[in-house]
């Protein structure tokens, strides 16, 4: 049976839970990462690859959720980031992605002895063990150490395009890899309100949009900023909002110096405390560092 990863959901059972659940309602439906004008310009064994890359990501996380101890101590991120690190190097033969030996163990040593891999007793060699419970499978000689996927064969001919894609390392974009995020192939993909909501528990999206209709009305400008949804009064922000894991996708807001994680019954005094900054704005006593 398959596990459900619920928006609204308030309760789990470990941090691990916690961050494979975060991390499976953030995958981007293919419909939408797959643009027509990305379609347009990948090969077939790219665009399948990416279809099946989709649906992988969605069997791990529910392999993860169904069977947590055998992934500890391991965490989603260090899982992913195997893969990910798997698809920068080497060189694409066919199906698999081949490294030089000596280059995959000096990689591989690097990890396991940083602080992270040794204080729990992690090591590469047990995630790639873990991986294979989908297909990952880890051929090696003296010269050579090839990587494929047996359920999900084309999978890494996307995900080598994703890590040669525009400011791929740069901090805002870095989220792509772990969402299927296929818009960022050709360009460096921002996304958009309803984009950066997409996790958002029912109770979040209603602060959301109330805001926004008051922020309609009050004639002020939205604009979103390194993941960050802002709204301005007059070339000044007066709020800002984001999205983070806590015990539901729940937003975090700023106006001026309060900060909030808000329900929808905080509405009225975020309206009024909006109000109040408008008015301090338009007499001309805005703080400084609320430009921007």
């Amino acid at each position: 049976m398959a596990v459900i990863f619920d928006r609204n959901q308030t309760e789990f059972t470990s941090v691990f839970q916690r961050e494979v659940w975060w991390w499976a309602i953030g995958i981007v439906p293919i419909a939408e990462s797959l643009a027509d004008e990305v379609v347009s310009r990948c090969s077939p064994d790219v665009l399948l690859g990416c279809r099946q890359w989709s649906e992988y990501f969605v069997q791990l996380c529910e392999d993860m959720a169904a069977n947590e101890s055998l992934y500890l101590p391991g965490s989603p991120r260090q899982y992913r980031d195997v893969l990910e690190r798997i698809s920068a190097g080497g060189e694409i033969l066919g199906d698999d992605v081949v490294w030089n030996a000596s280059e995959w163990e000096a990689y591989a040593g690097k990890i396991d002895r940083g602080k992270a891999y040794s204080t729990s007793g992690l090591t590469t060699r047990y995630c790639l063990d873990m991986l294979a419970r989908l297909g990952l499978t880890v051929h090696g000689d003296d010269e050579r150490v090839s990587f494929s996927n047996s359920r999900f064969p084309k999978v890494f001919h996307a995900m080598r395009m994703m890590e040669n894609s525009p400011n791929v390392r740069d901090t805002t974009v870095r989220h792509h890899f772990a969402q299927c995020e296929f818009r960022q192939f050709f360009k460096s993909y921002n996304a958009g309100y309803n984009e950066l909501l997409r996790r958002a528990s029912d109770d979040s999206l209603c602060v959301a949009r109330e805001l926004h209709e008051f922020a309609k009305a009050s004639r002020l400008i939205r604009y979103i900023h390194f993941g960050m949804i802002k709204y301005k009064h007059k070339g000044i922000r007066i709020c800002d909002y984001n999205l983070y894991c806590h015990d539901t996708p729940t937003l975090r807001m700023r106006i001026g110096a309060w900060v909030i994680n808000p329900t929808p019954s905080d509405l009225p005094e975020i309206y009024a405390r909006l109000r109040e900054r408008i008015n301090e704005i338009d007499s001309g006593g805005q703080a400084p560092e609320s430009r921007g």
